[in-house]
């Protein structure tokens, strides 16, 4: 007689009620499937909250991948696929444009975003149209900036913590003004100029002369809405994890891929 038959049998009946009670705390069946996986970057939100700004230069031998400008439904998804491989948890900078409902793909890269948060990357704010911020009166903020923010709420049942400005361009009263919506103001210091490329071997030669002129690491800038990035990605990835078998060979420093919370931890830590 199998006595353990009753005890498995019980099991399976409390595994199939906790499936639910999961899904509505944690969204759906797809949520439960990605954010069980222990990399969502979701769950940094009270870390990110705080009115900070990183600039790449706060977690010295790590590097931090972040995209502009998505989604896009013909590149992202692929990205993604490619992040969840190389298990990495990256950083992604909305343009509002790209989530509106009467843009031409919008309701598809409506679901690419749902799709960003469900697999745990982080998600940032980076304006409607891509506007200098420098320049906006209050209707171009709550244009800009909060609608953005509302839109991605939507979706996702959270707000965007993360800010990113156009051009890299601020000034004294957007510092403040930002810092007084909580939001951390994400720079970076790693910019191979991946809009530029001519293909994909020509970024990864980019890439890979940056980091080698920076060994330290940092924040990466490159743009999801590229194709020659998204061919480019796998590359950079395995080369770097190539560099570091090198490295840890001689005994030298490696450089570490990690999430942006490794720079804001580092942040805090220096501020406290």
């Amino acid at each position: 007689m199998n006595l353990r038959a009753p005890h498995i049998r019980l099991l399976t009946i409390a595994g199939l009620l906790l499936v639910p009670i999961a899904a509505l705390t944690w969204g759906s069946i797809d949520d439960i499937r990605y954010k069980i996986k222990g990399i969502d970057g979701n769950l940094w939100a009270p870390l990110f909250a705080r009115g900070w700004m990183v600039d790449g230069r706060e977690s010295p031998g790590t590097i931090t991948f972040t995209f502009d400008d998505g989604p896009d439904h013909r590149t992202t998804p692929v990205l993604l696929d490619q992040l969840d491989k190389y298990n990495i948890k990256a950083s992604f900078f909305i343009n509002g444009v790209r989530i509106h409902p009467r843009t031409a793909g919008g309701v598809l890269n409506q679901a690419v975003l749902r799709d960003i948060y469900r697999r745990g990357h982080f998600l940032g704010n980076h304006t409607h149209s891509h506007r200098d911020i420098t320049t906006l009166d209050d209707e171009g903020w709550r244009t800009e900036v909060f609608q953005v923010e509302q839109v991605i709420r939507w979706l996702t049942g959270t707000r965007p913590w993360l800010f990113r400005p156009p051009f890299g361009r601020t000034d004294a009263p957007t510092l403040a003004r930002l810092a007084q919506e909580h939001y951390t103001l994400v720079m970076w210091n790693l910019d191979p100029n991946d809009w530029k490329a001519r293909n994909a071997r020509d970024l990864f030669e980019r890439t890979k002369r940056l980091i080698e002129e920076n060994p330290d690491g940092g924040v990466l800038l490159l743009h999801d809405t590229n194709s020659s990035t998204v061919e480019m990605f796998p590359l950079i990835v395995e080369w770097i994890e190539e560099r570091n078998a090198r490295l840890r060979a001689r005994g030298e420093r490696t450089l570490e891929i990690v999430g942006l919370e490794h720079f804001v931890r580092s942040k805090a830590k220096h501020i406290r």
